[in-house]
């Protein structure tokens, strides 16, 4: 019993000279500073710029859709392809002159008419003039017959047109109606199918099996015949526009002929009159009369030539082919009319006023205007191109409830591999400071109208009230209480950063 005991007192004995040796260590080990692990930033100074990001698309700030100036008619022949590069007079497209050509040569004859009155006023009439005075009159009457049949010939394109677009329309309609009904009915049987198996025994395994598998397949065939019907009604949309453009254009040639053979019939009675005149002998007033016939025809002689040149479209400056729509033995007008997402036989863009538009969020808009410079990158070859920005709307965009404003920055001297069409990302410069004071943002707090940041200096934290001035992308500058050189806290992974205990030698400065 004894000899237990002193087993005791000597374990015990043991563990309070353990537990002493352990504090005398502790005590005597250094004390880690609780400041060593905060993640911290120096007051730096240098060069501070503020920046607004966007992405858009190149774009060129001269774009052409091109149409012939007259009125057009069946291309005959496309000079150009996608991509090729044309200088201005350049010819693009060429369509069947035949129709111009009968016009100018009608033109001139009715010139060389009003110039024989001339004579004839000047010099009176002989044997073979009024021979020429019969064969103009004549001529006249060719041109009203030429046109009267003109005009019927429009009126009955317009009426097949009208037909043909018609009957398009109509089969147009009978296959959504057909799709229709294949929907409806799909559904009826489904809605069958599905009463059916609610109303099956559950214990009737195999015909619950059958029924699944047929409500499967006709819920197949009725995702396929409503796909069907969203096509079919897609192709009559596109039908009747076909309709109505093509009527259209029909009608207006309709109108155009008209006029021509209104113009005929008034060229017949002044050719008239003027014979009648020219028979009855000079008279005060004819040769002035007779010199401004010669000038009317002149001018329609003037006007047929260029209905001729018209039949060729040439390129206004020197660019490069965007699109072709020309298609050799197609009416020039139903190509334009036809054309996806574009209008004009030939669109021609201008390669040297590159520019970029994007849309800038509503809280960004207000540091951006014109003549920034800006920095352009395309993602896609890694290039970096100067840029200024030219326009910033004034109507906002609104884009899933966003507002934004579209802004343009115009490309300095960009390289010959840029495309148009191409994605790009801009970087606007809206403010930039040189050798000032700068912090890192995150290091602010603001409370109220005043902004704090905490400073470490020697161990200690002190709360410090600090002036700002710009917002940069790398920082915040600093105009004033804080100095370079200057460690400032910055807030952990939590987001926030703790100021000093009371007594622990921290406060606020002013």
């Amino acid at each position: 019993m004894n000899g237990r005991r002193v087993l005791i007192n000597t374990g015990l004995g043991v563990l309070v000279l353990g537990l002493g040796i352990a504090g005398v260590a502790a005590l005597a080990a250094p004390r880690q500073d609780p400041t060593a692990n905060l993640p911290t930033a120096t007051v730096q100074r240098g060069a501070l710029e503020a920046t607004v990001t966007a992405s858009g698309n190149v774009e060129s700030g001269a774009t052409a859709s091109l149409q012939l100036k007259g009125t057009g008619g069946i291309v005959t022949k496309v000079y150009v392809t996608t991509g090729q590069e044309v200088s201005r007079g350049d010819k693009l497209v060429r369509v069947d002159d035949t129709d111009a050509q009968a016009q100018l040569d009608s033109a001139l004859v009715a010139l060389d008419s009003a110039e024989a009155s001339l004579q004839t006023a000047t010099q009176g009439r002989t044997g073979a003039e009024r021979r020429y005075d019969a064969a103009a009159v004549a001529s006249a009457e060719q041109n009203l017959r030429n046109a009267e049949r003109a005009l019927a010939s429009a009126r009955d394109s317009y009426d097949l047109v009208r037909k043909q677009q018609g009957d398009l329309v109509s089969i147009a309609q009978d296959a959504v109606d057909a799709a229709q009904l294949s929907v409806d009915l799909d559904q009826q049987q489904l809605a069958a199918l599905e009463q059916q198996l609610a109303a099956t025994d559950p214990a009737d395994t195999a015909t619950i099996a059958a029924l699944e598998a047929q409500i499967t397949q006709l819920e197949a065939q009725l995702a396929a015949d409503q796909a069907t019907l969203k096509n079919t009604s897609a192709t009559l949309a596109q039908a009747k526009r076909t309709r109505d453009t093509a009527v259209q254009q029909a009608k207006q040639s309709v109108t155009t002929q008209t006029g021509s053979r209104d113009a005929a019939r008034k060229s017949l009675a002044q050719q008239k009159a003027t014979v009648a005149v020219n028979q009855q002998g000079p008279k005060p007033g004819s040769v002035n009369a007779a010199n401004a016939q010669v000038e009317s025809a002149q001018l329609q002689v003037d006007k047929a030539r260029q209905a001729v040149e018209d039949t060729v479209l040439v390129a206004p400056f020197d660019g490069v082919v965007s699109t072709v729509n020309a298609v050799v033995g197609q009416s020039s007008s139903m190509a334009s009319a036809s054309a996806a997402g574009a209008s004009g036989l030939v669109v021609l863009v201008d390669p040297d006023g590159l520019r970029v538009t994007a849309s800038i969020a509503e809280a960004d808009a207000t540091s951006v205007q014109v003549g920034q410079l800006a920095t352009v990158n395309l993602p896609a070859s890694g290039l970096d191109i100067a840029g200024e920005v030219i326009s910033v709307d004034i109507a906002s965009t609104v884009t899933n409830n966003v507002v934004q404003y579209v802004t343009t920055v115009s490309l300095s001297d960009p390289p010959a591999g840029v495309r148009v069409g191409q994605t790009a990302s801009l970087s606007i410069i809206t403010g930039s400071e040189d050798d000032v004071l700068f912090v890192p943002t995150s290091a602010i707090t603001v409370d109220g109208a005043s902004s704090y940041v905490t400073r470490l200096a020697d161990g200690v934290q002190t709360r410090v009230e600090v002036e700002t001035g710009l917002v940069g992308t790398t920082g915040t500058q600093i105009l004033g209480g804080l100095a370079e050189g200057d460690v400032v806290v910055l807030p952990s992974s939590g987001g926030t950063t703790s100021l000093p205990f009371p007594g622990s030698g921290g406060g606020a400065e002013r």
